[in-house]
């Protein structure tokens, strides 16, 4: 199992009912050393259950225990397959959704998205990237 962890600070940076998506997004803090942008995209969003702001993130697959705790809690119904649990300093939420993918690249806060899907796959080598399994 593949999570996804950071101890950066993250805001729901959009969110499009009409597309179902959502954009989680850290920016860059120069005052702290940190020159990337960190962007977090999900696709097909049935539930979300998120703060606005979260310092610090890990977004995982729930083991079957923590899903039918978090299915019988929340009332998402059984089937649990697109289910990501995500936890911030004490908080604990969840996305009903597709696979979280996430990129970093060195960006300035005023820059295209780092998922503009018209731009060439794979990127170069000043990009991250990765999925949550």
């Amino acid at each position: 199992m593949s999570a996804y962890e950071s101890d950066r600070l993250f805001e729901i940076w959009s969110f499009s009912p009409s597309h179902r998506t959502m954009l989680l997004r850290s920016n860059p803090r120069p005052v702290d050393g940190i020159d990337t942008r960190v962007e977090i995209y999900v696709g097909n969003v049935e539930v979300m259950f998120l703060r606005p702001t979260l310092a610090g993130l890990k977004i995982w697959r729930p083991s079957s225990q923590e899903a039918a705790e978090a299915a019988g809690k929340f009332g998402i119904g059984d089937d649990t397959k697109s289910l990501y649990l995500v936890s911030s300093e004490g908080f604990r939420g969840f996305i009903v959704g597709g696979r979280p993918s996430w990129r970093e690249a060195v960006r300035g806060f005023d820059d295209a998205t780092l998922f503009d899907f018209g731009q060439e796959w794979p990127p170069g080598p000043e990009m991250t990237w990765g999925q949550v399994d």
